[in-house]
């Protein structure tokens, strides 16, 4: 337990930083074998409606999602390997077991639209956040349905639950050196601009949210594509999370993913835990150097 401890030391992180690294926690898988599904479809012009109607249609459809996980982190010259339990609720609610040990959780995170829960099963502490407070503090620059979609390989627009056909007008359209599509927009209320490249079968291969003001931003490339159910997701990911002073690179797998059946997440914490701080769950994930 103290050598896991000591692995994940990233002197002076900000809560920025914890939030991203406990979603990174949350998306990674254990090698299985997939049908990979390559783009053959060359890129053809389009109007901006039509080829928005058309990205939408292409997406990963699910009600609920479930997966066994496994990732790598990295942050300077440290690593961190760990598996996890993912499952999703659509629209209503994410959560995630980490069990980096023999199976054994030792942290969960759940996230519905209006609050962050964090339990540290270690030492029986929790941290209870509203995501408006987040997004008061940091410059997150966007909430649980953006952080679904992008987790999920969505489109998503800010500030909305849902996207529209019609909020296609909301994009700027243009097409990468390797003649992608490129769509890009900005959140006016964080100041926070996203993009993302799209190939020829319209699957999203890459989202970057950057906020210039506070130089933070999030890179997220998706790949392997396979055939999950009628749709193809993403089996691979990496992404990249920078602040002015520190970037963090995890690469994510996802194995035995389960659609659609029932699901029932709980905000519950035990009788037995104490409330803390941010701070204080910063100093057991990564204490200072």
């Amino acid at each position: 337990m103290a050598h896991f401890c000591k692995t994940m030391t990233i002197s002076r992180i900000n809560y920025l930083i914890l939030f991203f690294i406990l979603l990174g926690l949350t998306f990674s898988g254990c090698k299985s074998k997939q049908r990979i599904v390559y783009s053959s479809t060359p890129v053809e012009e389009k109007n901006h409606d039509a080829l928005f109607r058309d990205i939408l249609t292409e997406s990963f459809s699910y009600n609920t999602f479930s997966a066994r996980l496994n990732m790598s982190l990295t942050s300077g010259t440290r690593s961190l390997s760990s598996r996890a339990n993912i499952r999703i609720v659509k629209d209503s609610a994410l959560q995630v077991s980490i069990q980096p040990l023999f199976g054994v959780e030792m942290f969960r995170i759940y996230i519905d639209p209006d609050t962050m829960l964090f339990l540290d099963r270690m030492n029986k502490r929790y941290v209870k956040e509203s995501i408006a407070s987040l997004k008061e503090h940091y410059p997150v620059g966007f909430d649980y349905y953006t952080l679904q979609s992008v987790f999920t390989n969505a489109l998503f627009v800010s500030g909305k639950e849902s996207v529209e056909p019609t909020d296609y007008r909301k994009f700027s359209y243009t097409r990468t050196s390797n003649r992608n599509y490129y769509l890009t927009t900005e959140d006016i209320e964080s100041g926070i601009e996203y993009s993302f490249t799209v190939d020829g079968d319209d699957r999203i291969t890459f989202t970057h949210l950057m906020q210039p003001k506070e130089k933070y931003s999030l890179q997220w490339s998706y790949g392997n594509f396979a055939v999950l159910d009628q749709s193809t997701f993403p089996h691979k990911m990496n992404a990249s999370i920078a602040s002015a002073n520190r970037k963090i690179h995890t690469e994510l797998l996802f194995s035995d993913i389960v659609i659609n059946e029932p699901i029932q997440l709980s905000m519950q914490v035990p009788n037995s835990y104490t409330e803390t701080s941010v701070s204080e769950i910063i100093k057991i994930i990564a204490p200072s150097q």
